[in-house]
């Protein structure tokens, strides 16, 4: 009678033996649980951190790009571009308010200008130039100027680049390197039909072509480089609404280009957004080797001062005067030499970037309790290619 009480007894586990089981089982699942959270956690981050360093570089690669085509001339070698004291060829503008910016977002920051001909990014092809005459043969013969002797047809080599050609700009005929400006411009396919003439005000500043005819035949085939002449580009940064999610919008960096005036800064074409949440965007200037950067204070940190008075005028180009009294080159101890003193003197540029993760954790905070993004600054120290290559 004993042996059926013992086959019942192996039929399961005992509820004292379920309960221990399922303890092991809760503290190893417990386990794993943080694994896995440490691990997921550090997925996130470590995109996030990469994320925020590729937008570090792509910012920094443009703007060294950029930064080299600042103070270049190429309608007029010999003759500075009519440029003034309120808006120079070269200007900085640190401390500038953010518009818009939240508790979390960059309160302040800087402000770059620089003026350029930038080149279109494209070489033509005269097609048609066999009906041209040249001015001294229009000279010579004692015939009036007429519209054929003006009227070029370029071949672009594709329709998008003949639609970038428009009145203003400057057509350069490389086989005698002679610059002329184009007063209209029809685009037909891949190519355009341009009218030259004078400079709208070549009388007035002394500068860019003065004379509606070429100085001589160009041949057919000849390569030609088109030109925008006298822009002025920004670099700041803008709050942008990027996010459908958010309406407070995200600090960018963002390049801004227009045509040059004398008084103000006014933006003509489409913006370009180097880079999403940046934290901080700062410009330094040295004429000493970086021994001295105009822009920190003595402590090395960075000077409170802001705007043009006393942000640019009293303050950068103070401190650069300053460097510059016991380390200019010969002849050159001073900025207060005119708007286009950039080209008179070698200059260390340095830009400050700092970008943030997109997402706040508690992973970046210093407190445990609290979220807070991860900042990232990337340097770039560089001579602009053409700071102090002087005009003679």
């Amino acid at each position: 009678m004993a042996e059926p009480a013992r086959q019942a007894r192996r039929r399961g586990f005992s509820l004292v033996e379920l309960l221990v089981a399922l303890v092991f089982t809760m503290v190893l699942m417990a386990g794993m649980a943080n694994v896995y959270k440490a691990s997921l956690s550090a997925f996130y981050t470590s995109g996030e951190t990469i994320s925020s360093s590729r937008r570090n570089r792509m910012s920094v690669d443009l703007l060294v790009e950029d930064l080299n085509q600042a103070g270049m001339f190429l309608t007029d070698l010999s003759v500075p571009p009519a440029v003034s004291e309120a808006m120079p060829t070269f200007l900085i503008l640190p401390n500038m308010a953010v518009s818009g910016a939240g508790s979390d977002d960059p309160a302040t920051a800087d402000e770059l200008y620089f003026y350029l001909d930038q080149p279109l990014p494209f070489e033509g092809t005269v097609s048609s130039a066999s009906t041209q005459k040249a001015a001294a043969t229009l000279v010579a013969e004692g015939n009036p100027l007429t519209t054929a002797d003006t009227t070029y047809t370029i071949n672009c080599g594709s329709t998008t680049y003949a639609s970038e050609v428009a009145a203003g700009q400057v057509l350069v005929f490389k086989d005698a390197w002679e610059a002329v400006n184009i007063t209209s411009a029809t685009a037909s396919g891949s190519s355009v039909t341009v009218v030259t003439g004078p400079s709208a005000d070549a009388g007035i500043t002394g500068s860019g072509p003065a004379a509606p005819a070429s100085r001589a035949r160009h041949l057919e085939l000849s390569r030609v480089v088109l030109i925008q002449p006298a822009q002025m580009v920004r670099y700041r940064i803008q709050m942008l609404t990027l996010d459908p999610g958010s309406s407070a919008g995200i600090p960018c960096l963002v390049r801004d280009q227009g045509n040059y005036s004398i008084t103000a800064f006014t933006a003509a074409l489409p913006q370009q957004i180097i880079a999403e949440n940046v934290a901080g965007f700062a410009v330094y200037l040295s004429a000493d080797g970086g021994n001295h950067w105009a822009g920190l204070d003595s402590s090395g940190a960075k000077a409170i001062y802001t705007g043009y008075d006393l942000g640019w005028d009293t303050g950068i180009r103070t401190e650069l005067d300053s460097q510059l009294a016991s380390s200019g080159r010969p002849g050159v101890k001073t900025t207060r030499i005119g708007p286009s003193w950039f080209r008179s003197m070698p200059l260390l540029v340095r830009v400050d970037i700092t970008t943030r993760t997109a997402t706040r954790r508690s992973e970046y905070a210093a407190n445990p309790d609290a979220v807070a993004h991860r900042l990232q600054t990337q340097s770039l120290v560089l001579v602009p290619r053409h700071a102090g290559l002087a005009l003679n």
